[in-house]
């Protein structure tokens, strides 16, 4: 994060991986909170606050629409990519850095209203507990609850859906590319100007490519429980499959945050700049 802000952003791509660090990061903090109040030795410390329901509210729902930004993110940045592949000579005049921050803006904002519904369901609580004799904070749901699921469901799926269906396009758009180029440069014996540039615009393209395949094989799997959630209705944390839904997520949660953990290596193996 703090290499990119460094570099300074008024270049676009520094702008995009700028925010994308920002995503990993949060996602990384609170996917530590959301594994800490899962833990069964959380549930025994002695404490006002009942982490299993807290977490839904302050660690799960936060965390899964961090990992949505960076899919967001990851798309734009092939796009971006592939539109510099096709007009060469137009692009920093189509994406300034100043539209860019703007698309990155209105990605983090569409994302954050897309939670208002989410919260509105939802509400924190003390429920008495009279096996303990004692008050905890947990959370409690409004009526229309089931209704703001269902909507927010279809549309976290389809979102999701959408946006690595674009990954996918675009990387492979992005893989034949460098496959081209590679080829073109075994042939080619132009001058070393132009030779330098092209490397650099091939490592820059190499670079884009990793993140994505990386993005791609760790998401995969969140992708299909979601579909399976979405055409099973039994598939659900509080549904007769509850063992094999929460062992399930507890790998994707895993690949997630593996995939947000080791972006500042990918960018060190990958960039001259880093």
């Amino acid at each position: 994060m703090c290499v990119f802000a460094k570099q300074g952003l008024t270049k676009s791509m520094n702008a995009s991986f700028f925010a994308m660090t920002i995503s990993d990061a949060s996602e990384i903090v609170f996917q530590i909170w959301h594994n800490f109040c899962l833990n069964p030795y959380a549930q025994q410390i002695d404490s006002v606050v009942d982490f299993v329901e807290v977490q839904y509210l302050t660690a799960g729902i936060p965390s899964l629409f961090f990992m949505r930004i960076t899919g967001w993110i990851t798309a734009y940045i092939t796009a971006e990519r592939c539109l510099a592949i096709a007009l060469p000579l137009k692009i920093k005049q189509i994406l300034t850095a100043r539209r860019t921050v703007a698309i990155l803006v209105f990605i983090y904002v569409i994302n954050m209203e897309s939670l208002i519904p989410v919260y509105f369901s939802a509400y924190f609580v003390w429920k008495f507990i009279p096996a303990q004799n004692r008050s905890k904070l947990g959370i409690s749901f409004r009526s229309s609850k089931l209704e703001i699921g269902k909507v927010n469901s279809y549309f976290h799926t389809a979102m999701a859906m959408f946006t690595f269906a674009l990954v996918v396009m675009f990387t492979g758009v992005l893989v034949l590319r460098l496959k081209q180029k590679s080829k073109w440069r075994r042939k080619s014996t132009s001058r070393a100007p132009q030779m330098e540039k092209m490397s650099r615009e091939r490592k820059t393209v190499a670079m884009v490519t990793v993140i994505a395949a990386v993005m791609i094989a760790c998401y995969a799997p969140g992708i299909l429980l979601t579909i399976v959630a979405f055409v099973d209705s039994d598939f659900r944390i509080a549904g007769p499959k509850t063992n094999i839904y929460q062992a399930a997520w507890s790998l994707a949660f895993l690949l997630h945050s593996v995939n947000a953990s080791v972006s500042f290596l990918l960018y060190y193996k990958t960039s001259s700049k880093y």
